[in-house]
């Protein structure tokens, strides 16, 4: 049994924290005790670990740290640690740890760092916002100091662990396998399928793209599809459903439960041809989720109604990612709860890969402003394919790029979430890449 003091401030916030560390990731008895102390103490008989409460020590309990930029670090220092191969970041704290006579102390307090990454309270304090209302990749901490492809929250656990064992406080970790998750967000259901997108499409080879060879091929295309009943080049979900078989893997396609005339909607959701698609996705086992719209992400209403034609079509949704990856954070996190959503798969970056809430595994969310865990986990989205190759000079790259951090998730036995559009696949700017989604999953 291990005994866990924190001080009695934002008890709730340390709590979530330790509660995911050691009755999620740990397979350890603990009971967790508060006193005066700005200290964590990890007591074990008459060993000890302790860890400097840096962060939450220096308020009053209930003061609203995360609406103030002046709270998010300006400047990150790493530590190196024995045994380790990586450094782990300094988001609050000092670079100190020491051994004296079987009392390990730690400068660095990693419990509010993990808090940090996990809650994405730097989101809100920091209120820089893109064209999209999204918050400004920039600006996020672990782009500014070249941490965003770590697992660092996984590093934090694993080093704390290191330390715990030091201490003589032995812990082992629950069992768990890596999980892959191919994902699809069906933004475009069809590119031909009507006649004002076939003129549309002509016209952008020419003026656009200015590329008569496209707009031959762009021909080309629209007469096997209309003539000899060639699938659309956005009907991908055979090809995608077939790779992810060879690896024992369901895909997840979200759709967008929208219909014509609502904001940024391409298809409707009851168009038979969907419904067909979607019967076929069924059949063959694999998961249909939700992608609600790009004006859901602060209104409820709005989210709710999608839920709604989605049950009504007989699909028991329970995951997906918002449109855009635009999220109000935690407000969007509280109306999928509402929704009765169980995961979301969004908390990814837009235009980098990597690890924007520091971890490669699922966990539960926390609502910084009402200070209490929500039911709703998250599934962090780590590779999606046009941040990837925006983010990698070839081809080649962006396959060893790819398997690299999915390796890494496999040091960790975490849950690899690779996000690929149907639309991304072999028209034009992206013709050719099926075979680097192919090579991609197969490497994984």
């Amino acid at each position: 049994m291990i005994k866990i003091f924190i001080q009695n401030k934002f008890v709730a916030e340390k709590k979530y924290v330790l509660n995911y560390i050691f009755g999620e990731i740990y397979n350890t008895e603990y009971e967790i005790l508060t006193d005066n102390e700005p200290l964590y103490r990890f007591v074990s008989d008459n060993y000890r670990l302790i860890i400097d409460d840096v962060f939450f020590s220096n308020f009053e309990d209930g003061y609203k740290y995360f609406q103030n930029i002046i709270n998010i670090p300006t400047d990150v220092d790493f530590m190196t640690c024995e045994g380790f191969s990586f450094a782990i970041p300094i988001l609050f704290g000092k670079d100190e740890l020491r051994n004296e006579d079987g009392l390990i102390y730690c400068g660095n307090d990693i419990i509010a760092a993990i808090f940090f990454m996990l809650t994405r309270w730097e989101e809100i304090a920091n209120k820089t916002k893109d064209k999209h209302d999204r918050f400004d990749e920039k600006e996020n901490l672990s782009i500014k100091y070249g941490f965003h492809k770590r697992p660092i929250v996984n590093d934090y656990i694993s080093v704390l662990a290191k330390m715990l064992n030091d201490a003589g406080i032995e812990v082992a970790p629950s069992q768990r396998d890596f999980r892959l998750f191919l994902t699809h967000d069906i933004d475009f259901f069809a590119r031909y399928d009507k006649f004002g997108k076939i003129v549309k499409a002509l016209l952008g080879d020419i003026f656009r793209r200015k590329n008569f060879k496209i707009f031959f091929n762009t021909l080309k295309t629209v007469y096997k599809q209309i003539f000899k009943k060639a699938p659309d080049v956005y009907d991908k979900f055979d090809f995608f459903m077939d790779i992810s078989e060879t690896k024992n893997v369901k895909s997840e396609f979200y759709f967008i439960p929208g219909l014509k005339g609502e904001e940024g909607i391409t298809y409707s959701i009851l168009d038979k041809k969907i419904k067909k698609t979607i019967h076929n996705i069924k059949e063959r086992n694999h998961i249909i989720g939700i992608h609600p719209s790009y004006s859901s992400y602060n209104n409820v209403s709005q989210l709710k109604r999608e839920v709604n034609r989605l049950y009504n079509l007989r699909i028991d949704v329970s995951q997906g990612r918002q449109h855009f990856l635009r999220y109000l954070i935690p407000q969007t996190f509280r109306d999928w709860e509402v929704c009765n959503l169980k995961i979301d798969s969004g908390m990814g970056f837009n235009s980098n890969i990597g690890f924007r809430c520091g971890i490669c595994y699922e966990f539960p969310l926390f609502d910084v402003e009402l200070r209490n865990q929500l039911q709703l986990r998250e599934r962090p989205l780590i590779v999606m394919d046009k941040a990837l190759r925006a983010r990698c000079e070839n081809q080649q790259d962006c396959v060893n790029e790819s398997v690299r951090l999915a390796n890494i998730v496999k040091s960790y036995n975490g849950d690899f979430v690779l996000l690929w559009h149907n639309s991304n696949l072999v028209v034009n700017e992206w013709e050719g890449w099926d075979s680097i989604y192919k090579e991609i999953v197969e490497g994984i």
